[in-house]
């Protein structure tokens, strides 16, 4: 997934996805369908040459999409308003929405903006929920703010102070990490590359010297799962597709960690199970891994979830002059 400025060339996909945004959730545009679908093309247009329209696109589809508008006059151009907000709801979950709202974020403050607002349906707890963990607080109401089919409908004003960089904590439990994750994952990242640094084909200094969009970035193009206490990341383990057409079926297992304090709990195992059912749903029949001849307990793990030592890698890897071997580990998935 990418975020970036909607194009001209956009503009079919937006009027598109705002029309089915529009139907499948009413409550969230103050437009209705019938003036959706009278307003000229000329309107959405105007938006995108404007620079305030970005979108979230997967696999070169639209998914999500997003506005801005600042203030024009001097003692309150330090704000600028968010909405519409939307994401399709097969993309919800996937990390995406994070992924778009942390791109408004850089760009309003590429702008020397301080203060995002945005109005939100009192009775839309998801939205709200989703904003709040962003860093967004309810400073006043309307009351029938919208009027719709004859009921009155109260919206809540929500301002984000874009002075403090907030952690953005996702819910707990084993789950895939996502863009919109990058944080919390970071801080784990460095510390098994402070831990383990021979069993990491990366550094420390790598990653400590990588931008957000990088991290965002490297997020987007695995699939990492982890378990998640309290907002932090205990453990993770991760999986890639190898490339080429006559390589599609095998998968690459990384960044398989677990803190100290999480040690002996089962997590790494159940990590490793959640790694080959989502590759092979996505059609991987095999799966391989490299580690470390000298690590006995990493190579007893992956034994015991049912890989198996294939060959050996001599001087695979060269840490501060400390070269070492790597043995190739691979475990067939079955259908």
């Amino acid at each position: 997934m990418i975020t970036r400025a909607l194009e001209e060339g956009d503009l079919p996909a937006l009027t598109a996805l705002r029309l089915e945004g529009i139907r499948l959730f009413p409550d969230a545009f103050l437009l209705t369908e019938e003036e959706a679908l009278a307003a000229p093309d000329d309107s959405l247009s105007a938006w995108i040459n404007n620079g305030t329209a970005f979108g979230v696109v997967s696999k070169d589809r639209l998914i999500g999409f997003a506005g801005l508008r600042g203030q024009t006059f001097a003692m309150s151009r330090h704000r600028i308003h968010m909405g519409p907000f939307y994401v399709t709801p097969d993309a919800q979950g996937s990390g995406a929405a994070d992924l778009l709202l942390e791109h408004l974020f850089d760009f309003a403050k590429s702008c020397a903006c301080t203060q995002m607002e945005l109005w939100v349906a009192k009775a839309n707890t998801r939205a709200r929920a989703f904003y709040a963990r962003h860093g967004f607080t309810v400073v006043g109401r309307i009351p029938a703010a919208v009027i719709q089919d004859g009921t009155a409908r109260d919206d809540l004003f929500m301002v984000r102070d874009l002075t403090v960089d907030l952690p953005v904590r996702g819910p707990d439990g084993l789950r895939r990490l996502h863009a919109g994750d990058w944080r919390i994952f970071r801080n784990i990242r460095l510390e098994m590359l402070r831990d383990a640094p021979t069993c990491f084909g990366s550094t420390l200094a790598d990653w400590s010297a990588l931008a957000p969009d990088e991290i965002r970035d490297w997020l987007t193009s695995i699939h990492l799962w982890a378990a998640v206490e309290g907002g932090v990341v205990v453990a993770t383990a991760g999986w890639h597709a190898l490339g080429g057409a006559v390589q599609a079926h095998r998968g690459h297992v990384i960044a398989v960690y677990t803190t100290p304090r999480a040690r002996g709990s089962g997590l790494s195992a159940q990590l490793l199970t959640r790694v080959e059912e989502d590759a092979r749903a996505q059609g991987i029949s095999q799966l391989e891994l490299d580690v470390g001849v000298e690590n006995a307990p990493a190579i007893a793990a992956y034994d015991a979830a049912g890989y198996n030592v294939v060959g050996t890698i001599p001087n695979c890897l060269n840490h501060d002059g400390h070269i070492h071997d790597q043995h190739l580990m691979v475990r067939t998935l079955r259908a």
